[in-house]
């Protein structure tokens, strides 16, 4: 329940005009993690909320779906979740635990905004970005699978 309530506070808090949505990205011919401009895919649809226990990225990855919905999805989701925070997480955060829901909105009203009933959820993600983020090194979802690195990883 905790959950949907976040995900309606993001929907109704983050203005996305229907005029300013990308065009949706075409599948990658070969997956790059450090190369994908992460930047770009995360602008106007990622919302960070800074708890006191824990942060919380909500990402609409709806535009980017072709990329998602291949062999290789849980590599690339986790890769998603750990660039989101990487590039996300404000400097001054003080909290370890990091929670990542990656969500598809794939209806909008006429105002641009996500019509509820249509948010299909892709993923769950929690994990310790101390464990993670520790290093230079991104960890290698291809070679490790994500549910071994992650204290949580739901695919739904």
């Amino acid at each position: 329940m905790k959950k949907w309530l976040t995900l309606l506070l993001f929907l109704a808090v983050v203005p996305v005009m229907a005029q300013s949505t990308p065009t949706p990205t075409p599948l990658l011919q070969k997956w790059v993690s450090a190369k994908i401009p992460w930047d770009l895919w995360f602008k106007n649809n990622a919302l960070f909320t800074d708890k006191v226990e824990y942060a919380h990225f909500f990402w609409n990855a709806n535009d980017y779906k072709a990329n998602f919905e291949v062999k290789d999805k849980e590599a690339h989701l986790a890769d998603a979740a750990v660039y989101l925070v990487k590039n996300l997480l404000p400097a001054d955060s003080k909290t370890d635990l990091v929670k990542v829901d990656i969500v598809y909105v794939l209806e909008r009203d006429s105002y641009g905004l996500p019509k509820w009933d249509s948010l299909q959820q892709v993923a769950h993600i929690e994990f310790l970005r101390s464990k993670i983020l520790k290093g230079k090194k991104m960890p290698d979802f291809t070679a490790t699978a994500p549910a071994k690195v992650f204290d949580k990883f739901q695919l739904f």
